[in-house]
């Protein structure tokens, strides 16, 4: 994990060297209720919720969340938002 800012922005990207997600999945990783076949064949705990909930309160805060990854070498999720608050 790092932090930064980058401008006007703040950054932090979380990086792991897991399974990694299919590129036929990784457009749906942010969609409510979305688990990948991985999480699925391994009995991996969850309902797919905390994707679409990170996504949702970073775009309500002007921010957004992005993900890459590779299969069999990891993913990596990047959180962008601003340093300070929109002006009205």
């Amino acid at each position: 994990m790092r932090a930064s800012a980058v401008g006007q922005r703040v950054e932090v990207v979380v990086s792991d060297r897991g399974a990694g997600i299919d590129a036929d999945e990784l457009p749906h990783v942010f969609e409510r209720f979305s688990r990948t076949r991985y999480a699925d064949e391994h009995a991996i705990q969850g309902v797919g919720l905390g994707l679409a909930i990170a996504k949702a309160i970073a775009e309500a805060h002007g921010g957004a969340v992005t993900a890459t990854s590779t299969p069999g070498e990891g993913s990596t999720f990047t959180l962008t938002l601003p340093s300070a608050a929109p002006s009205s």
